[in-house]
C-alpha cells in the first residue's frame, strides 16, 4: 500500500514523459531574440526520506570543488553523453555523490526546470527515498549531508525574500536558515516550488 506521502508527492509533480525529451535540446532564441535556452543540461534529485515526519535530504558541497564551494545543494550534476535521461542523471549523481543505491529510491516525477545564470537548465527529480537509507559522502564533491524537515523546507513564511536586479531584470532571491545552514539560490527556489505544488495540489482536491 502506498503511503499518504507517496500519494502526496505523486499528486504534486510533473509526469516523466513531460520533461525526459528536454534532456537533448539545444540551445533555441526565444521568440523575442533575446534570450537563449542554456547550453548545458543538469538533473538534480530531491530526495525525500518516507517518515512520518517527511525529511528532505541536502548536501553541503566541497570547499575544494571550483563551482559554488561550500554552498547546501541537491544531489546532481551534468548530464553525461551515457544519461538515457534526466531520471538517469539525478540517480546516477545521487550514488555518486552520497551513495544512494537505486533500490533505496522510488522516483516519482518533475519539478520546474530552473535556467540558472552559470548557463545550466535544470531539471529536479522528486523520489521517496527508504527511511533505513544511510548516506556515504564522496568527500571529494560533498564535505556534509544532513536533513531538513519537509514541512519546513517548503514554507514559503519560513524563508526571507529579496529583490535582485541581473541584466536589468527584476526577480527575487529566496534564503532560510536552518541548524546552521543556509539554503538559498537554486536550491531554495526548487524547494519553494515543490511546496507550491504540494499546495496547489491539495486545493484542487
Amino acid at each position: 500500500m502506498y503511503s499518504e506521502l507517496y500519494e502526496a508527492l505523486l499528486g504534486a509533480v510533473s509526469p516523466f514523459d513531460k520533461g525526459v525529451s528536454d534532456l537533448r535540446i539545444r540551445a533555441l532564441p526565444d521568440p523575442g531574440g533575446t534570450r537563449t535556452r542554456p547550453q548545458k543540461t543538469a538533473a538534480v534529485l530531491v530526495p525525500v526520506l518516507d517518515k512520518s515526519e517527511p525529511e528532505i535530504v541536502l548536501t553541503v558541497r566541497s570547499a575544494s570543488l571550483p563551482t559554488h564551494p561550500g554552498q547546501v545543494s541537491f544531489p546532481g550534476g551534468a548530464v553525461h553523453r551515457k544519461d538515457r535521461s534526466a531520471i538517469s542523471t539525478a540517480l546516477r549523481e545521487a550514488e555518486e555523490e552520497i551513495g544512494l543505491d537505486f533500490s533505496e529510491v522510488s522516483p516519482l516525477g518533475f519539478l520546474d526546470r530552473l535556467d540558472t545564470i552559470s548557463d545550466y537548465r535544470v531539471l529536479p527529480v522528486v523520489g521517496l527515498v527508504r527511511p533505513s537509507f544511510v548516506w556515504i559522502p564522496d568527500e571529494r564533491e560533498v564535505s556534509e549531508v544532513f536533513t531538513v524537515p519537509m514541512k519546513l523546507a517548503v514554507d514559503h513564511s519560513k524563508y526571507t525574500h529579496h529583490e535582485y536586479v541581473h541584466n536589468g531584470t527584476t526577480d527575487i532571491t529566496s534564503s532560510l536558515h536552518w541548524q546552521g545552514h543556509m539554503i538559498w539560490g537554486i536550491t531554495a527556489a526548487i524547494l519553494l516550488n515543490l511546496g507550491s505544488r504540494l499546495r496547489n495540489s491539495r486545493l484542487e482536491r
